[in-house]
C-alpha cells in the first residue's frame, strides 16, 4: 500500500498546473478527421475528409514546477525517487496541478450532402487534481521516516489542501454545418451531444491545517502534534485501490454534457475554387485567415455518494498526543474514513447537510485559435484556453488550467509537421514536434524541451485514423483554369500541395 500511496502522490505532485492542450500540434491542423471534433465540433463541416474512422488515439500529460525532465536520461528522469526527490526537498512549498489521460476509442465522421456533417465518438478519460497540498507534509506521507534534518516543521496553512480524482467514459454524437457562405466570408458551427458515465470519483481535502512535524528516533516514525483542521474524504462509484477495466462500463453514474464552437474563414480568392455559384473544390484547404471559437466539456456527471467511505471530521492532537502518520497511510484510501471514525481521540465527526448525491462538473474550458495561411503549405496558428470549471469550493471537481500555444507548422494531404510552443506560469517555455504521415500521428509538446535541455513537463500522443479524402470532381479544363486563377503566393500553393 505504501507504494500505492508513494506513486499515487509522486504523480500528483509532479502534475503541477501544466496548461498546455491536449494533442499539442496535431489539432490546429486541416485532417484532424473525427478528431477535430474534440477540439472545436464546428471542425467537421467542408472537412477535407468525407468519412474518417479513428482507430485509437492517446494522449496523456505529466508535468511539474520543480522536477526536470531530460530526453537523454529520460528513464533516470521519470524514476519516481529522482522525482520525489526533486518535488519534496527542503523547500518544497505548495503543489497544485493536474494529471490526464484521454483515450479516444472508434469514432467516425462522415458527410451527408454539401452542408452537413455528423460524428459519433467514443472517450475514456482520467483527470486527477491537486491544490495547494503542501510538499513536506507530502513528503513525509511518502517516505514516513527518514533522518530529516529539517523536522520540526510548522504546518500553518490557510488555504484549503484538495485532491481529487475523477474517471469517466464519454459517447458523443456531433453534427455540423455550414451556416454562412457570401463572398470571402465562411462561416459554420457545430454542437456535440454527450452521454457520460462516471467510473469514479474520489476527493480528499484539509482545510485550515496547523500543527508540528516532528521525528520519533526511538520508534523510527514521524508524528503530527499540536495539530487542528478540518479533513474530509469522499468516494463514489468503483473502489480506488481495486479499480478494473471493466468498471468503465459499470455506468453506475451519469450524466450529459456537451461541446459547441463556429469557425469563420476569410477566403479572398473565394472564386477561384468554385465550380459554380454554390458548389466550390471541397479538397482543398480556402481561407488566408480562419478563427475558431468553442466552449469544450459543459456538463456534469451525478454520482451517489459511498456513505461508507466518505465524511468530514474535525482534528484535535492536543497535549503530548501524537498522530504517527504511518498508522494512516497503512491503510488503503477506501478505508481513511473507517480510520478516522476508529479514531476518536484526533477526529470528531463533523454534522454537513451534503446530499447523499452530487454532481462532478467537467473541466469546462473557453477556446480560441486564430490560424493564418502563410503560403503553399505554411501556416501559424495562435490558441489560448480558459478554465471556466474550479474546485476551489468543490473539491470533488475536475479542472483544466488556462494557457497560451503558438503553432507553426506545414500540411498537406499526405503529410504534416508541427511545432507547438507553450508558455504557462509553472513550466515556463516549453517547446515540441508532432508528426503526421497518413493515417498515423505521433508527437509531443516539450519534447524539443527536454532534447536540448530540462523541461518541466512530460506529455505524448499517438494515434491512428483511417479516411477517404474529398477528390476534385472538376474536369481537367476547369482545374487548369481554376489552378490558372488562384494567386502564387496565397492559397495557390495549396491546389497542388493539399
Amino acid at each position: 500500500m505504501m507504494k500505492k500511496i508513494q506513486w499515487a502522490i509522486c504523480l500528483l505532485i509532479a502534475a503541477q498546473q501544466v496548461s498546455a492542450q491536449d494533442f499539442p500540434g496535431f489539432r490546429t491542423g486541416n485532417y484532424t478527421g473525427v478528431n477535430g471534433v474534440f477540439f472545436n465540433p464546428a471542425n467537421i463541416a467542408d472537412s477535407r475528409y468525407r468519412w474518417d474512422v479513428n482507430l485509437v488515439s492517446i494522449n496523456t500529460l505529466l508535468g511539474n514546477n520543480q522536477a526536470s525532465f531530460r530526453l537523454k536520461d529520460i528513464g533516470h528522469t521519470l524514476n519516481g525517487d529522482s522525482i520525489k526527490n526533486q518535488v519534496f526537498g527542503d523547500k518544497a512549498g505548495e503543489a497544485s496541478g493536474n494529471f490526464n489521460l484521454d483515450v479516444v476509442g472508434p469514432s467516425v465522421m462522415f458527410n451527408t450532402g454539401h452542408k452537413m456533417a455528423f460524428a459519433l465518438t467514443t472517450r475514456a478519460r482520467a483527470l486527477v487534481n491537486i491544490n495547494k497540498l503542501d510538499g513536506k507534509l507530502a513528503k513525509k506521507l511518502i517516505d514516513d521516516y527518514e533522518n530529516d534534518a529539517s523536522l520540526p516543521y510548522t504546518l500553518n496553512s490557510n488555504n484549503n489542501m484538495q485532491l481529487s480524482g475523477n474517471g469517466w467514459m464519454e459517447f458523443g454524437a456531433s453534427v455540423a454545418r455550414i451556416l454562412v457562405d457570401k463572398g470571402p466570408h465562411f462561416v459554420k458551427g457545430g454542437i456535440t451531444l454527450k452521454y457520460l458515465a462516471g467510473a469514479a470519483n474520489a476527493h480528499i481535502y484539509l482545510n485550515q491545517l496547523k500543527g508540528t512535524l516532528n521525528n520519533d528516533a526511538i520508534q523510527d516514525k514521524v508524528y503530527l502534534s499540536n495539530a487542528s483542521g478540518r479533513i474530509g474524504v469522499g468516494f463514489a462509484g468503483a473502489n480506488v485501490d481495486d479499480f478494473k477495466v471493466q468498471d468503465l462500463t459499470a455506468f453506475e453514474s451519469t450524466g450529459f454534457g456537451g461541446d459547441i464552437g463556429f469557425v469563420y474563414e476569410f477566403r479572398p480568392q473565394h472564386t477561384a475554387y468554385k465550380y459554380n455559384d454554390s458548389l466550390w473544390r471541397r479538397d482543398l484547404n480556402k481561407y488566408k485567415l480562419r478563427v475558431g471559437i468553442a466552449i469544450l466539456d459543459i456538463g456534469s456527471i451525478k454520482y451517489k455518494k459511498d456513505m461508507n467511505r466518505s465524511g468530514a471530521y474535525d482534528m484535535h492532537v492536543t497535549g503530548s498526543n501524537r498522530f504517527y502518520l504511518n498508522d494512516l497511510t497503512s491503510e488503503d484510501l477506501d478505508n481513511y474514513n473507517s480510520f478516522f471514525k476508529n479514531h476518536p481521540q484526533f477526529f470528531s465527526p463533523v454534522t454537513t447537510n451534503a446530499d447523499a448525491t452530487y454532481r462532478v462538473s467537467l473541466p469546462t474550458t473557453l477556446n480560441l485559435d486564430v490560424d493564418y495561411h502563410v503560403s503553399n503549405g505554411f501556416y501559424l496558428n495562435v490558441a489560448t484556453q480558459v478554465a471556466l470549471t474550479k474546485m476551489d469550493n468543490k473539491p470533488y471537481n475536475s479542472q483544466y488550467y488556462s494557457g497560451f500555444t503558438f503553432v507553426p507548422r506545414f500540411e498537406s494531404r499526405a503529410f504534416g509537421v508541427f511545432v507547438p510552443v507553450n508558455y504557462n506560469e509553472l513550466t515556463k517555455l516549453n517547446a515540441g514536434l508532432s508528426f503526421r504521415a497518413g493515417p498515423v500521428f505521433v508527437g509531443s509538446g516539450s519534447v524539443l524541451t527536454a532534447l536540448v535541455g530540462n523541461s518541466k513537463q512530460a506529455d505524448f500522443h499517438i494515434g491512428i485514423h483511417v479516411g477517404g479524402l474529398q477528390r476534385s470532381k472538376v474536369k481537367n479544363s476547369h482545374k487548369k483554369k481554376n489552378q490558372n486563377s488562384e494567386p502564387a503566393a496565397g492559397n495557390a500553393g495549396i491546389s497542388r500541395q493539399s
